[in-house]
């Protein structure tokens, strides 16, 4: 049997960059494929959905040209789709218009109750009767791995035009026990589709798991650079071609080593791989997507991942302890203002607090922030609440933190159940509010409680943004988003400062 290896570092890895990639990354990586016994490369997403993800999840007709003419003539270049955005065939077409003469195959991702609707669409698509190759990444499959009744439904219904049927363990949790088990059963309706597999690192068994694969008759493997891929990531390209007797052979120059380099110092920074975290989340019928946004967007460290993956899932934000910051809300005339974490208040902050009235309650959105404050060394009579997201406590000496709360005399804290210990002395419990949130983001949370004390207005400032570095970078699409759903509420909110967030901005030196 030929097995094929079908590498996706761009198109999965994209999930750790959000699909952009240096042009010296993309030529180092295509460079490599030429060298190697590598089949396939997926090398991103078709897509016209409006968001903010970059190149390689938009795929268009010149970056696929310039990829073509990098690798060789006997190595195909597949695109994927998901699924899931396709309103109709005549989407679908416009979709792959124009592109279709630099693929050679497209993969959609769907899960296996879509397969007839996918049958239905590709119907009137001309693309998969000429030359596009139509292949199936199907979705889920530890949850329906030992269901031999819907295995049976899934290729009835599978469609005549696809070529190679991946089967993805999205959640990472299968063992190689189980993968043999599967295969050798589905093996029984092999005609002249070809299977494919797609494994997860979770649990560290991605590589295993596909080797197992390979010996029953599986002919596409899919691979990446150093496991780089979604959540824990894949098995490794250069591990299997490594391992594999067929591709091991063919292995030559130092094009691969140096491409490895520039990966493996991607990873130190991003932090993919196999973890406790992601083995415990996948055991546990959790998504590695879930986690990954837990340790990655919320800049949770793995424990306390752990701990909030754990918890029941509770939609409402739900404040307790609340009634003596409510109290003293209603009584004043001013709006609050939420002050963020950029260093743009240790320049001018003196300058803002001299405008603000003292009945104006500041809110510092971060401990960073606070400190901000601590630095400009300025004593102002307002009140001052402290929302803590998160354990971000926890980056910081205890007994610095606790010395700034008491020289600045915060009046308030808002904290978050999970990381609120009662016999921790930085707070003080009758001056707490406590939510049900994990990690939320600081301008919604305050937002909410505002509109649940019946108020629905807001200054900000100093929210700088700083897209040069990749977590202020989440940071600022998570607060955008925080943004729009305030505005929903029909929060009004204004700046006194410049800011990245679309909203209207007061000048506050023009009034005295």
């Amino acid at each position: 049997m030929n097995n094929k290896v079908l590498d996706c570092t761009l198109r999965d890895g994209g999930y750790y960059t959000d699909w952009h990639f240096s042009a010296k990354f993309v030529e180092d990586y295509l460079k490599t494929i030429r060298s190697l016994p590598i089949n396939i490369i997926e090398v991103g997403y078709l897509s016209d959905q409006n968001d903010n993800l970059g190149p390689f999840y938009h795929l268009d007709a010149s970056t696929l040209s310039f990829i073509k003419s990098k690798i060789r003539k006997n190595q195909k270049v597949f695109a994927m789709i998901n699924f899931k955005e396709i309103k109709n065939s005549n989407h679908l077409i416009k979709i792959i218009n124009k592109k279709e003469k630099y693929l050679d195959g497209i993969r959609f991702a769907i899960p296996p109750n879509k397969i007839s609707s996918l049958s239905k669409m590709v119907k009137d698509v001309p693309y998969f009767e000429k030359k596009l190759s139509l292949n199936i990444n199907l979705m889920y499959l530890s949850q329906w791995i030992n269901n031999k009744k819907l295995i049976s439904e899934i290729f009835k219904s599978t469609p005549k035009e696809v070529k190679t049927l991946a089967f993805v363990d999205s959640h990472g949790s299968i063992t190689p026990d189980q993968v043999d088990i599967f295969f050798r059963e589905i093996n029984r309706f092999k005609k002249k589709i070809d299977f494919g597999c797609h494994f997860h690192n979770n649990c560290g068994l991605a590589l295993a798991n596909s080797l197992i694969a390979k010996k029953n008759n599986c002919e596409i493997i899919d691979t990446t650079f150093s496991g780089m891929g979604r959540g824990a990531g894949n098995a490794e390209t250069e591990l299997f071609i490594a391992i594999n007797d067929k591709t091991r052979s063919k292995v030559r120059g130092y094009d691969l080593n140096y491409f490895l380099e520039d990966i493996n110092n991607l990873k130190k920074k991003l932090n993919w791989g196999s973890s406790f975290a992601y083995a415990f989340a996948s055991k546990n019928g959790y998504s590695q997507a879930e986690m990954m946004n837990l340790l990655q967007k919320k800049r949770l460290d793995p424990s306390s991942a752990l701990e909030q993956i754990s918890q029941s899932k509770e939609h409402k934000i739900i404040f307790k302890k609340f009634m003596i910051l409510k109290n003293f809300l209603k009584k004043l005339n001013k709006s609050p203002i939420l002050i963020g974490g950029g260093a743009s208040q240790i320049d001018y902050g003196k300058f803002l607090y001299s405008k603000l009235s003292p009945n104006t309650l500041i809110v510092f959105s971060s401990v960073r922030t606070m400190i901000n404050f601590y630095k400009i060394n300025l004593k102002i009579p307002n009140k001052k609440l402290l929302i803590i997201s998160g354990n971000e406590v926890k980056k910081y000496e205890k007994t610095i933190i606790e010395k700034i709360i008491k020289d600045l005399s915060i009046d308030f804290f808002m904290v978050e159940k999970n990381f609120f210990f009662s016999n921790n002395q930085v707070f003080k419990i009758k001056k707490t509010i406590i939510s049900n949130t994990n990690a939320e983001n600081p301008l919604l949370l305050l937002g909410i409680f505002l509109n649940e004390i019946g108020i629905k207005t807001m200054d900000l400032a100093f929210f700088d943004g700083n897209s040069n570095h990749d977590k202020d970078k989440v940071v600022m699409e998570e607060t955008s988003r925080s943004l729009k759903i305030l505005t929903k509420l029909k929060f009004k909110i204004k700046s006194l400062t410049k800011t990245y967030l679309k909203v209207k901005t007061i000048n506050p030196w023009l009034y005295d």
